[in-house]
């Protein structure tokens, strides 16, 4: 039975999950004790069953056998412990994702973004389905195997190189980090390695395709897509822009580029014609003097879910626009898999081919949309605020048509 205890000046009574190991108190929500310890007690054993160790010993044992003396002899002990703790206390799937959250070392990096959070949890969620149809139900029981085929099947489901490495190092700190309170043998995912993929790279859109999806565009997506068709921004920066970000230009330090330690580079990018008559039109939709973010509904609903935007456009390509947004993709000789071909960030694609198109010059395109190119930097340098503006006006104006569509 978990004991309760009251923490400094807190009304609710709070209890600790574990016997050994850093402590995670949690919060019953309740003042009165014997509610308390109800709820206490309804957690644990959700958590709790009657586990078989011999499996785990037999494991624990051939590991040993592996390792040399010195180390041999210092693991002894940290098994024994876990063998201990597990003859008590054993960690369900469906429970790890709250413990992993309620742990404060879960990463280097400190607390992660919501935005971050919302794609672990939907790792997290592949994964418990994953085990649930395999018949895995606790975190000690999933091997080294398992992990293999778990991340095959990942791969099977046509991912990019990315996308696969971000499931790998993910699950791996998850093991890891709940390692000692979980009684995990041996982390699953620790010696696998991302495998070198042929990537299918974001395509820009046809000329056609610009037509139909800018003449089939309302309401808010249709300024993300123009802001993304002539400035060449991803779907974070143009969701995030807000109103003082734009004067004759627009400027912004790029999402990507704030990740990178102790950066803070810009890009500004002049405003095309057709994009300002765009953003006046917003402007006075928004009541004619607007602050704060362009798009604060979408901005509420990417902080939520970002893949859950990005879908909202795909779906959009494909239900409105009749776009086909995904190519196959060859992993070997007989071997073919579906990869998602087009997305918001084909029009970042679309504004460098349009730029090329149109004679701008690449370290002039390069330093409009912010690629990060140490061999370029000295050429950014001899591209001007005229050129720069020349350059965006060289930009077609066909796709919105004279009356904002």
């Amino acid at each position: 039975m978990p004991k309760l205890f009251k923490r400094p000046g807190a009304s609710a009574y709070y209890y600790r999950v574990f016997k050994n190991g850093k402590d995670v108190w949690k919060s019953t929500g309740e003042s009165d004790k014997k509610k308390a310890q109800a709820i206490a007690n309804g957690h644990r054993a959700a958590l709790v069953g009657a586990l078989n160790t011999d499996e785990l010993f037999n494991m624990l044992i051939s590991r040993l056998e592996d390792m040399p003396k010195n180390e041999r002899d210092k693991r002894r002990i940290d098994y024994g412990h876990r063998l201990i703790r597990l003859q008590t206390e054993k960690l369900v799937i469906a429970a790890a994702w709250d413990r992993w959250v309620s742990m404060p070392n879960k990463s280097r990096f400190g607390k992660p973004a919501a935005n971050t959070l919302a794609g672990y949890a939907a790792i997290w969620t592949r994964f418990k389905k994953w085990a649930e149809k395999q018949k895995i139900a606790h975190m000690h029981e999933v091997t080294r195997v398992h992990g293999q085929n778990y991340m095959a099947d990942v791969l099977a489901s046509g991912v990019t190189e990315r996308t696969y490495g971000a499931h790998l190092k993910f699950l791996r700190s998850v093991f890891s980090v709940l390692e000692d309170q979980a009684g995990i043998a041996e982390n699953p995912f620790a010696k696998l390695t991302v495998p070198e993929l042929q990537t299918q790279s974001r395509e820009a859109f046809t000329v056609e395709e610009l037509k139909t999806i800018c003449e089939k565009a309302s309401g808010d997506w249709k300024y993300m897509i123009a802001i993304g068709l002539f400035t060449g921004l991803r779907l974070t920066d143009v969701v995030h822009l807000k109103w003082s970000n734009i004067t004759d230009r627009i400027t912004v330090t790029p999402a990507k580029v704030k990740r990178r330690k102790g950066s803070k580079a810009k890009v500004e990018i002049p405003i095309h014609a057709e994009l300002a008559r765009l953003l006046e039109q917003l402007k006075a939709e928004r009541g004619g003097k607007p602050t704060g973010y362009l798009f604060p509904t979408l901005v509420a609903e990417y902080e939520k879910s970002r893949p859950a935007v990005s879908k909202a456009f795909c779906d959009f390509l494909k239900d409105d626009c009749e776009i086909k947004i995904t190519a196959e993709k060859d992993d070997s000789a007989t071997r073919k898999r579906r990869a998602s071909a087009k997305g918001f960030h084909s029009l970042r694609h679309s504004f460098v081919s349009m730029c090329a198109m149109a004679g701008v010059p690449q370290a002039t395109t390069q330093k409009l949309v912010g690629h990060a190119s140490p061999a370029m930097t000295q050429l950014y340098s001899h591209a001007t605020a005229e050129q720069e503006r020349q350059a965006i006006n060289l930009l077609p104006a066909e796709f919105f048509g004279t009356t904002g569509g």
